[in-house]
C-alpha cells in the first residue's frame, strides 16, 4: 500500500513539474487549476495530504482534499483515522490581483472519514485487542490565507474543523483540519 502511494506521490510531482514547463508562457490569471501538497502532514505524522482546487472566479474556488494515513503501527491518538475524502468550497476576500482567488479565505467544508477505534484509544475501555473500524460523515468551517507568486507557487495557510454527523459508537465527534500547503497553480 505504501508503494502504491509513493507512486502516486511521485507521478503527481513530475505531472506538476511537465505542467509547471508547458504553463510557463501562460500568464498567471488564466490559470485555473492548483495542486498542493500539506508539508506540516508529511512532517509531523506520517500522513499523505493532497489537495486540488478550481478557480472559479477572483474571489471562489472549489476543491477537494484526500487525506491518507502512512503509519500502520499500533493504535495510538496519532493514527485513530486512516483516510479522509474533504471537498469544500472558498470564498476570498480583499483581493485587489486581477488573478484572483489568494489572499484571505473562508471555506465551507464536508468530510467523509473512517479509521479505527477511537474511544478505545482516548478513554482506554478496549480491552480486547480487536479494533473496531469506523465511518463518518461531516460538515464544517475553516479560515486560511493565501499566497500566489506571479509564476504560479502557492503558499497556504489554514485552519478549521467540524462536528461529524450521525452516531458512531467507534469513532469520534468532531474532526480538526489545518496545516500549511505548498503547491502551484498551473
Amino acid at each position: 500500500m505504501k508503494k502504491k502511494i509513493v507512486m502516486a506521490l511521485l507521478s503527481a510531482v513530475a505531472t506538476l513539474g511537465y505542467a509547471q514547463d508547458q504553463d510557463q508562457s501562460k500568464p498567471i490569471e488564466n490559470r485555473k487549476h492548483e495542486l498542493r501538497i500539506d508539508a506540516l502532514e508529511a512532517l509531523i505524522f506520517p500522513a499523505l495530504d493532497i489537495s486540488y482546487e478550481y478557480v472559479i472566479s477572483k474571489y471562489s474556488g472549489v476543491g477537494i482534499t484526500g487525506w491518507v494515513s502512512l503509519d500502520g503501527g499500533d493504535d495510538d491518538i496519532e493514527n485513530y483515522q486512516k483516510f479522509a475524502i474533504t471537498p469544500y468550497f472558498r470564498q476570498y476576500f480583499f483581493n485587489k490581483k486581477d488573478y484572483g482567488a489568494r489572499g484571505f479565505y473562508a471555506e465551507g467544508l464536508l468530510q467523509f472519514a473512517g479509521g479505527d477505534d477511537f474511544d478505545g484509544i482516548i478513554i482506554g475501555i478496549d480491552s480486547s485487542n480487536e479494533s473496531q473500524s469506523w465511518t463518518n460523515f461531516g460538515i464544517g468551517f475553516g479560515l486560511g490565507q493565501k499566497w500566489v507568486s506571479n509564476n504560479g507557487f502557492i503558499l497556504d495557510l489554514n485552519i478549521g474543523g467540524g462536528r461529524y454527523i450521525g452516531s458512531n459508537d467507534n469513532g469520534p465527534d468532531a474532526f480538526f483540519r489545518g496545516g500549511i500547503g505548498v503547491g502551484y497553480r498551473f
